[in-house]
């Protein structure tokens, strides 16, 4: 059994999108990155406070986040893990969802 540890989630790779233009006063501005960008767990974690993260949660993180930090711009693989993959520290986790059938 795979699991991730120290506090960290193992997410799908984020996949850049184009920037997203507002228009005011007929001027296209680039958009704000205020948005949350929900990423699905491929591994299943155990918290310390005892609550499990079953693999294929959506963890929710803040798309500025994604834009800035090293972490996003540098997935990961391995043997273990299907494709490219980012380890996501619980302080940039905004919330999760768990299906219902795993909670």
């Amino acid at each position: 059994m795979t699991f991730s540890l120290n506090n960290r989630l193992i997410l799908e790779q984020y996949v850049k999108t184009g920037l997203k233009s507002e228009i005011k006063n007929g001027i296209a501005i680039p958009g704000q990155k205020d948005a949350v960008k929900g990423l699905q767990v491929l591994v299943s974690a155990y918290l310390p406070d005892g609550r499990h993260i079953p693999k294929g949660s959506i963890a929710y993180i803040r798309e500025e986040a994604l834009h800035t930090q090293a972490w996003a711009a540098r997935p990961f693989s391995c043997d273990t893990v299907s494709g490219k993959f980012m380890i996501v520290g619980l302080e940039f986790i905004e919330f999760i969802d768990v299906p219902d059938n795993t909670a």
